[in-house]
């Protein structure tokens, strides 16, 4: 899934904080892993960094990996000529792959496992990857496992999102 939602479209890279810039610069050797709070403006940021790296003439695809879990889980109940092959087509993917939302699914023993056969393929064939989440790295590996994440942190730059909830405070300034 990459097309880019209407919400996003003004994503701008101007608009992306210097030291994800900066991490962006070596996305060929380090892939970004960009954690904070709710509304802190991490998919914002992924999206701007979508658009930039199409610019640049890179091959990528962004995926919520809630609805990336639902499309894989649909085409395991699907007939073979109906397939779409989500997950081969993710696996064999060797442009920047943007996995945002990372932990908000519902965990179960098969999510963690779909997480893990993804992300041990990029670290192992050093594939660039840009994740957004909730979850510090500690409260993600309590979510998909500490072998997944410490591939992550390995083959990430974690950065740190902080700020109030930019809809919130929207919503708030509003009503003042």
């Amino acid at each position: 899934m990459s097309k880019i939602p209407p919400r996003y479209e003004s994503a701008i890279f101007d608009d992306v904080p210097e030291e994800i810039k900066q991490a962006y610069s070596n996305l060929n050797e380090r892939g970004i892993y960009i954690h904070g709070s709710v509304g802190t403006g991490k998919t914002h940021i992924a999206y701007a960094l979508l658009k930039k790296t199409r610019a640049d003439g890179r091959s990528a695809m962004f995926w919520n990996t809630t609805e990336m879990m639902r499309d894989i889980r649909r085409d395991l109940d699907r007939d073979s000529y109906d397939k779409t092959h989500t997950d081969s087509f993710l696996m064999d993917f060797k442009g920047v792959l943007f996995l945002d939302d990372i932990g908000s699914e519902k965990m179960t023993d098969w999510v963690a496992e779909t997480f893990y056969l993804i992300i041990n393929r990029r670290y192992n064939y050093i594939l660039p990857t840009v994740f957004t989440s909730n979850f510090s790295i500690a409260e993600l590996a309590d979510r998909i496992g500490d072998r997944t994440v410490s591939r992550i942190v390995e083959m990430c730059k974690v950065i740190p999102l902080n700020g109030d909830d930019r809809r919130l405070s929207k919503i708030i300034n509003k009503n003042k």
